[in-house]
């Protein structure tokens, strides 16, 4: 399956990237016609650095 990957105001870790691609190849064993997936990221600014909402 193809998984496109966007995110907004950060950059994406190659790590979650793999980690999406791992979670979306799981949607094969009950739909098998899946050709491809778009995935959204978007920070949220707050003003806690430790909890951002993504």
């Amino acid at each position: 399956m193809k998984v496109n990957v966007h995110a907004v105001n950060f950059n994406v870790d190659r790590k979650l990237i793999g980690y999406v691609q791992e979670r979306l190849d799981k949607l094969e064993k009950y739909y098998g016609k899946v050709v491809y997936s778009d995935v959204f990221f978007k920070l949220d600014n707050t003003s806690d650095k430790e909890n951002k909402i993504a």
